[in-house]
This record gives C-alpha cells, structure tokens and sequence, in this order.
C-alpha cells in the first residue's frame, strides 16, 4: 500500500521534507511525535458523532507524509476513516467497502473486537446500497451485534439494532423491522438524549404498523415522533419531517381525510426536495475540497522537489567550497611555516628580553630601596637640623633672658647690651626659620604644603610643622623630645589639625597626609 511505503533518500533530505510539508494548521495539530495519539483521538471521535471534517485532516496529513510506516493497529484505524470518508462524504460506496474490508484484515490481526464491530455495521450499511442484499446485510449486522456485545458497547449495540429496523423497513420485512425496533427501544431505555438522536425509529415502526395495517399503534408511534421532533434541535431534521409528514398522509388517506393528506404529502416533497438541493451541494463541496487538496498536494509535492534540488545545489557547492578551503589550507600550512619558525625565534628572543627586563626590574627595586633610604635619611638629617636650630633658638633664648633680667637689676647697664639683646632676637626670627624649614622638607616632598592647604587652609605655622612631624611618621615622644615640649601637648596639636581638616578621632591623620 502507499502507506506502507519506505521513503528511501537519505536522512538529511527526509527531514527537510517532512518539516517542510507542513502547513500552519497541521505544525499545530499534527507532528511526527503525536499523530499516532492524534489518530486514535479523531478515530474515538468519529464513533461518537460521525463528524468526516477531522477525517478530511488526517487524510491531508498522511497524503503528504506518505513515507511514515503505519503500525497495524493504526493503520486499521486509518483505513477505517478512509472508508467512512468515501462512503459518507464522496458516496463512493463500493471503494468505501473495499477500504474496510482492508481494515477488516488489519483490526482481525491486533484482535480489535470493538473495530471489527464498527466495519461490520458500516459494510452492512453500504451492502445495501451496492447488492441490495437483505440476508447479505442481516448477517453482517447481526456480527457487529455479536463484536459488541463481546466488548458490553451499549452505545454501538443500539446504532446497530436501529440499521436493522431501517435495513428490515427497506426490505419491506415490517414485523422484523418492528421486532429490531423493539429491541432497540429497550437498549435506549428512558435515555432522552439517545431518543432524539434515533427519533427517526418511531417513523419506521408507525411506516411498518401502517403497511402491517395497524393504524392505532402506527398513530401512536407517529405522535411520539412529533413531539420528539419539538423538543429537538433543528439539525438533521428535514429529512426526518419528510418520513413524518409522508407517514400522515398515509394514516389521513386510511381514514379517508384526502385533503389532509395532499399536504402531508407536499410538506414532505418540500423536505425531500430541500434535503436533496443539501445533499448536492454537499457533494459539490466534498469533491471541491477533495479537487481542493489534490491541487494543494501537487503544488507542495512540487515545492519540495524544487526544494530537493536546491538542497543538492547547496550541498554541491559546499562540498566544493570544503574542497577549495582545504587546498587553501594546505597551501598556507606551507606558506606560513617558515614564518611560524621565524615566530618561534623571536619568541626565544623574546624570552631573553624579558629575563634582562626582570633584571633590570631587581634593579630598579633595588635603586627604589636606596632612594628610599636616601629621602628617609634626607628627613632625618633635616629633623637633626631643625633639632639643632631649634637647641641653637633655645640656648640663644636663656642668653636673652638673662641680659633681660641683667638690664633690669641694673639700670645703669650699658647700651652695648641693649644691642646685643636685639641682635639675639633678630637671629631667632621665627619666620625665617620656617621659610627654610619649608624649603628644606619640600625638595624631599614637593608641592606637599600647596596641597595641604587645599585640605586645610586655615592652618597656621605651628600646625603645618606638626604635619610634617606626621607625615614623616614621628611619633609623639619623638616629637616632643625634638621640639621641646611634652607628648601630651604634642598630641593635642594633633587632635586640632584633625578638627581643622574635619576628620573623626578614629580617621587616621597620616593616611591622609601621605596621600598628598
């Protein structure tokens, strides 16, 4: 079969083409993971409600994937719905039978009693429309009743118990029509829902009271097929008011009411007449959807070839692509490998500037200690100087204040002192001593005050000599001991200039003094 074909092209182009062949509708219904589930469902469905649209989907999805390989027990179904489309929508019926009687063979091989059943009903249905055959169709229903009863399928037993009342009515075997009937009701029970739906069965047994002359009984069934008909929908009822109003003008001509009946009669024309202008139009439509398809299957069977043939181009001409790429690899393979020795050699030469440079560097760090060292003896030799001035300022200090309490025990002392004291006070001039402090601690630290000044510009002499004791790392003792004062006097100092620069006791002052 063309659905147990093996598509034979290689993997890459089997992809393509089954990705490609999808339409919008079928990327979102139908994929290679779930069609299986998506079959079975439609099959399920279909039982129910004998709805041909989904089959119509199936049908397109497998004419266009027709390389899948069908399990049996799928491919049993699927022909299953195949014969039902024709039957029902194409009325193709003799195809239809031998498409299930294929499924037939499949569903007798997975022991698919519920399946066999289903293929029974509808081959009898269609027997009837191809041999008009009545032991031929009772025989068939009477083995889907046996399938059915096997799998306890009220719901089938009842759809196949009312095809033999219809079969039997149209055979014009009224007392078996009205005996299948009969059973039929009794499966059904009190289920409204199921009466609606098989409605048409109080027609064919008031038809066969009628024909059987019983019109009591055939106008009893025909005014339960009335008021049926009131309480249910209006789909699938012409067909139905066509039986009813024909079964009225036969029970008015029994009584003799002929003018009733030439109503009956054509109300039920008009409803045959309707229901044969739906009928054709409903074929139309099916061989259009079918014409439909068939056009769109071409178009896209010849998209795919063409894509088939680009696909081959490509891989043309990639692989003369890979061919050229690899000659040309080759060709600088051979080019480049000179150069790579050449690369080799400088990277030799390379590592030998780095290990000079890494000398260097130790001595860079050695010359960096030295001057270190250089700018910390600098500083000591300046904080010695400044130390030495300032013992110089105090010894010429106490030389002051003993001519001063000289002069002043002595009135009559000479003018010579008086000059001499001045001059002691003039070597001692503080600002002086500061400018050439300054000087000094700047060629160790230059712009270091211009800087300091920006941070703190409100500070005075005193306290720019206490940052320089800082930064130099002094501690307080040291200080004290340099400048002649005590270390609690030298930390108070400290503790203003950290006011004056705003910073909290716990800020550390030679941190921010060293980074200027």
């Amino acid at each position: 079969m063309v659905l147990s074909r093996i598509f034979s092209i290689y993997p890459l182009f089997f992809i393509f083409i089954i990705s490609s062949s999808f339409s919008q509708e079928e990327k979102e219904n139908f994929t290679i993971e779930n069609y299986r589930q998506k079959i079975i469902h439609i099959f399920d469905n279909f039982r129910e409600t004998e709805n041909t649209s989904e089959i119509e989907r199936v049908l397109k999805f497998l004419k266009k994937n027709e390389e899948l390989t069908l399990h049996d027990t799928i491919n049993s179904r699927v022909l299953y719905l195949k014969g039902a489309y024709h039957a029902l929508s194409l009325h193709r019926y003799e195809e239809a039978d031998k498409i299930l009687q294929e499924s037939f063979k499949l569903a007798s091989k997975t022991n698919n009693r519920l399946l066999q059943g289903c293929i029974y009903n509808d081959r009898a249905v269609l027997a009837n429309y191809i041999y008009k055959d009545y032991e031929k169709t009772e025989e068939l229903f009477k083995k889907a009743i046996e399938c059915f009863e096997g799998e306890n399928n009220n719901y089938k037993l009842i759809e196949t118990y009312y095809n033999l009342t219809a079969n039997s009515h149209g055979f014009q075997r009224y007392q078996e029509a009205i005996e299948y009937a009969n059973k039929c009701l009794e499966l059904i029970d009190s289920n409204e829902d199921l009466l609606l739906y098989y409605k048409r069965i109080y027609y064919l047994m008031a038809d066969s009271y009628i024909k059987l002359n019983n019109y009591k009984k055939a106008e009893g069934y025909i005014n339960i097929l009335e008021k049926k008909l009131e309480k249910s929908n209006l789909k699938n009822k012409v067909r139905t008011y066509a039986w009813f109003y024909e079964a009225r003008a036969d029970l008015n001509v029994t009584k003799g009411e002929y003018k009733q009946a030439v109503d009956h009669l054509k109300k039920s024309i008009l409803s045959w007449r309707e229901l044969n202008n739906s009928n054709i139009k409903s074929i139309d439509k099916s061989y259009d959807r079918e014409l439909s398809l068939e056009k769109e299957l071409r178009r896209e069977k010849d998209i795919i070839i063409k894509d088939q043939r680009k696909i081959l181009l490509v891989s043309f001409l990639a692989i003369t692509l890979l061919f050229g790429l690899i000659f040309l690899l080759i060709f600088f393979f051979k080019k480049n490998k000179k150069k790579n020795d050449q690369i080799t050699k400088l990277n030799e030469e390379l590592n030998n500037v780095i290990i000079e440079l890494k000398d260097n560097n130790i001595d860079l760090q050695d010359k960096k200690i030295e001057i270190e060292n250089l700018l910390r003896l600098n500083e000591q030799s300046l904080f010695s100087r400044v130390l030495k001035i300032s013992t110089y300022n105090d010894t010429i200090g106490k030389i002051g204040v003993e001519i001063d309490n000289y002069i002043d025990g002595n009135p009559s002392a000479s003018v010579y002192l008086m000059t001499v004291r001045n001059k002691l006070d003039m070597l001692i001039s503080e600002d002086e001593l500061w400018e050439d402090f300054k000087v000094q601690f700047e060629k160790i630290r230059p712009d270091f005050f211009s800087k300091l000044k920006e941070v703190a510009p409100n500070l005075s002499i005193n306290d720019l000599k206490h940052c320089t004791y800082v930064v130099s790392n002094l501690k307080s003792k040291e200080v004290a001991q340099l400048i002649n004062v005590s270390p609690r006097s030298v930390e108070t100092t400290r503790y203003r200039i950290k006011k004056k620069m705003n910073l909290e006791k716990e800020d550390s002052l030679y941190a921010l003094l060293s980074s200027l």
